[in-house]
């Protein structure tokens, strides 16, 4: 037996090392070299300088070639260089070597497409962002060079130069085709080939000519607002002179009618000669035009001068005569001075009066400056991550099979004919994984009678599951959604790079997917304002929760929008904690930025509560409503950041398997969450709640209210469809991202986006390479009741490390129960009562939100405080 164990003895041993992991073998030194960063941006480098350099030898070649050319073409470049004067190509010997046989004796015209080949190839190197494939650069280009050169080479076959325009390749290439096939056959050639290269460039040329549209329009655009600015300008002015014109004409009969009435009265009273002798002698006089009296040119003596009294209504003097002349001829010379008086003002106002209008026009300033505050500033060089990161799927096109459609035509008729049910029309809308058949019935028919019918439907359509819909909201009309026997896939990119995304304006948008009639449907989480999201295992929940943080992701900067996640099962969530200085919040003492603890997710929750509760207290002294309200006045600096405003991001809290949160903690989740759920929005914090077990315990009655943004993926019984959606409808689902989305009563099936696993990593690390902020968006402390009534009833127990922690706050001028956790690695509700009772000696002020608090004492002052206590 010892024999036997001495020959078994090295048996395991020569096995043991078999059985060991083998380490993974790093590739070798020259591997590792040109994969290296920094080589890779040193040939970035030297490729564009090289295509920097080919681009100034080219064209100067064609500038000043003919120079060159009998020395290039007899010399070396060695023998060039060596009397360098009698080289004009600006990139010297050799670049006149080069261009001679890179253009002259190559591709003529086409060369450029091969600097152009090495400019990109260098660019790509240095963007890391900007992924393109090395081998289809190389092609276009490849294709385009040579398209050049034939074309090229054709175009002047026969013209009189003194180099080739296509090159030598496309002289040979056209000669043998002109002699073959004739000038026909290599227009034909060219021409094919034209059309090869616009297949090529096609979405460059289309980008082209988009823009080229864009600026035309623009361009039309301003010059026919200009037109019409200047037109409306015209007629102002028109309609300015016309008024004036009037006004003018109607002072003028106004003063002309003043004037006759002055001329009638004060006049006729004054007479002369023989009138006025018969006055005195009280005979009545003989009556005379005013042509009959007589003109004189005797002057009136001062003590004969009537007085003259000024009317303030007409301007004109009138004479009274309170002292009678004593002679006929002063009596005429006083009523001839009173008509001129009279008709000297008259012909001045009937002077021709000349109307300058001056219209002058508020000149607008070349620039205007404006001191608003910028949110991404802290961030300027931020950029959302490329699209090129998302996986772009050939099969996002909806194969319509019409065989198919027309069968479940047939058989959903005949199915309705059994029993007794006739329609007028049938109509099919595809779907990217159901069809909806709209079916109008005739007259009197009863819909109780169809629903009752799904069962015998589906049975007749051998589908998995049909879901009747009557009648369809907004129409006469009843739906019947049939599953496709080949479900398409909707990719992430396809709905990110959609117009209806890229245009939205929305605060908070969530992409989720299309529509039965291939709309995206893209929802604002702000308006709705909390998601409940609830689906059994493998149904598509977590792809669902993926795809709307990654649309959040490529709308929103990380100044205006930050995340809280909540993963109990601690592998969800974890490929976002790369995003910590970018987009998420926590508390200050946490490690991890996601949250996966119970107890830290209860306190978190409170946290969440205390800086909702601060936030609506910046809202009341802003003496505005709502957190869109307040950035906008913050923005425009009408709020004082010395008084504690601050811009104020969005916050989004989504918790996964909330029913594990309900079992182990109950109501200290729910309460927090509950509070959050009824006031949280009008401050900018909005929940999202995920959940596999959609049962009454855990989606309480309380947590419906509030919540009324629904999503259901596809359950196994109809009771948890009634308790997600208040209706039947998500057991019938067919799984695999196929959901229901409810919103104010109004309901879509949708197949959800798919995002990969891959594609959020790499839109993480996309991220987490960019500069982000020191930490992350630091909650505020929260800290129990229990815990702050204690230590303010037993003051007079101090914590032993009150004095060494009393002394630490003074000197550095710092209080935060972080801070006191980390110096003296202590847990949290220690360093909160160590706080209270600071608070309560007067060392420390009162807590104020996210931000540290104040220290009141110098460190004089606390060293008498310490003495008295003792």
């Amino acid at each position: 037996m010892k024999t036997e164990t001495r020959n078994e003895a090295p048996k395991p041993r020569s096995e043991a090392p078999k059985n060991k992991p083998k380490k993974e073998r790093r590739p070798i030194a020259p591997v590792r070299f040109f994969k290296d960063r920094r080589t890779k941006m040193f040939a970035g480098i030297a490729l564009v300088l090289w295509s920097a350099y080919l681009l100034v030898s080219a064209v100067s070649y064609f500038a000043i070639g003919s120079d060159d050319q009998s020395i290039v073409i007899s010399n070396t470049v060695s023998k060039m260089a060596e009397n360098p004067e009698d080289v004009q190509n600006f990139g010297g010997a050799f670049g006149a070597y080069l261009s001679q046989n890179f253009i002259s004796n190559g591709l003529g015209i086409g060369a450029f497409a091969l600097i152009y080949y090495f400019f990109a190839v260098g660019m790509s190197l240095l963007n890391r962002n900007k992924k393109q494939s090395f081998w289809f650069l190389t092609m276009r280009c490849l294709i385009l060079a040579i398209t050049l050169s034939v074309v090229t080479g054709l175009i002047t076959f026969k013209a009189d130069s003194w180099f080739f325009w296509g090159g030598i390749h496309g002289y040979e290439i056209n000669r043998f085709l002109i002699s073959h096939t004739g000038v026909f056959g290599a227009m034909l050639v060219s021409i094919l080939l034209i059309g090869l290269v616009m297949s090529i460039y096609l979405n460059e040329l289309r980008k082209v000519y988009v823009a080229y549209r864009r600026r035309v329009n623009k361009h039309r655009a301003k010059v026919a607002a200009e037109r019409a600015a200047k037109e409306e300008e015209r007629r102002r002015i028109e309609q300015t002179l016309r008024e004036s014109a009037e006004m003018v004409d109607g002072k003028n009969d106004e003063d002309n009618q003043e004037q006759d009435n002055v001329r009638e009265t004060p006049p006729a009273r004054i007479f002369v000669d023989d009138s006025l002798d018969a006055l005195m002698d009280g005979e009545e006089p003989e009556r005379r035009s005013p042509d009959d009296y007589r003109r004189h040119d005797s002057v009136i003596t001062p003590e004969a001068q009537p007085e003259v009294k000024h009317d303030d209504r007409t301007g004109y003097g009138l004479m009274e005569a309170t002292t009678m002349p004593q002679s006929t001829e002063s009596v005429a010379t006083v009523a001839e001075t009173v008509k001129e008086e009279i008709a000297e003002p008259a012909e001045t106002e009937q002077e021709a009066v000349g109307l300058t209008v001056n219209v002058n026009t508020v000149e607008k300033a070349e620039s205007i400056e404006t001191n608003v505050y910028d949110p991404t500033a802290e961030l300027p060089r931020f950029h959302f991550p490329p699209i090129e990161l998302l996986s772009e799927m050939k099969n996002d096109n909806v194969s319509v099979d019409e065989q198919e459609m027309e069968e479940n035509k047939q058989r959903i008729t005949a199915t309705l004919a059994n029993y007794g049910i006739s329609i007028n029309s049938i109509e099919a809308t595809v779907g990217p994984t159901v069809t909806l058949y709209k079916i109008i019935p005739t007259e009197g028919t009863r819909i109780s009678k169809i629903k009752g019918l799904e069962d015998d439907i589906a049975l007749n359509l051998a589908a998995l599951g049909i879901r009747i819909i009557a009648p369809i909201p907004g129409e006469g009309a009843i739906g019947i959604e049939v599953p496709n026997k080949d479900p398409q896939m909707v990719p992430m990119r396809s709905i990110i790079t959609s117009k209806k995304f890229q245009e939205c304006r929305h605060e908070l948008p969530m992409a989720m997917g299309l529509t039965i009639s291939k709309d995206v449907l893209i929802a604002d989480l702000a308006k709705m304002p909390h998601v409940l999201v609830a689906g059994a295992t493998g149904q598509g929940k977590s792809v669902g929760l993926n795809a709307i943080i990654t649309s959040l992701l490529y709308k929103k900067h990380p100044s205006e929008l930050k995340f809280v996640l909540v993963d109990p099962k601690k592998v969800e969530f974890s490929l976002y904690a790369r995003l910590e200085r970018h987009y998420l919040a926590k508390l200050p003492e946490e490690e991890e930025p996601i949250i996966t603890d119970t107890s830290k997710v209860v306190a978190t929750l409170n946290s969440l509560c205390v800086e909702m509760d601060n936030r609506y207290a910046l809202l009341k002294e802003a003496n505005v409503r709502n957190i869109k309200e307040y950035n906008a006045k913050f923005i425009q600096r009408r709020l004082n950041p010395e008084k504690g405003h601050r811009f104020l991001p969005y916050i989004v809290i989504i918790i996964d398997e909330f029913g594990d949160l309900m079992i182990t903690a109950g109501k200290e989740v729910e309460t927090p969450i509950t509070r959050i759920a009824q006031l949280a929005r009008a401050v900018g914090m909005h929940m999202i709640l995920a959940t596999q077990r959609p049962s009454t315990n855990v989606i309480t009655g309380i947590i419906k209210a509030n919540f009324p943004g629904r999503i259901a993926f596809r359950v196994s019984q109809m009771v948890d469809s009634r308790t997600i959606l208040d209706r039947p409808g998500a057991n019938q689902l067919i799984g695999k991202g196929d959901m229901l989305f409810s919103h104010n009563g109004e309901m879509d099936r949708v197949q959800c986006a798919f995002i990969s696993t891959e594609e959020a990593e790499a839109i993480c690390d996309s991220i987490d390479e960019q500069v982000g902020y020191p930490s992350a968006y630091y909650l505020p402390d929260y800290i129990p009741e229990n815990d702050g009534g204690g230590a303010i009833g037993s003051i007079n127990d101090l914590d032993p490390l009150f004095k060494e922690a009393a002394q630490f706050v003074v000197s550095s001028n710092t209080a935060s129960t972080s801070s006191l956790q980390r110096r003296y690695s202590i847990g949290y509700n220690r360093a909160g009562k160590i706080m209270d009772q600071l608070e309560a000696k007067g060392i420390v002020g009162p807590a104020s939100g996210a931000k540290p608090r104040n220290v009141l004492v110098d460190p004089l002052m606390l060293e008498r405080m310490l003495e008295n206590e003792q």
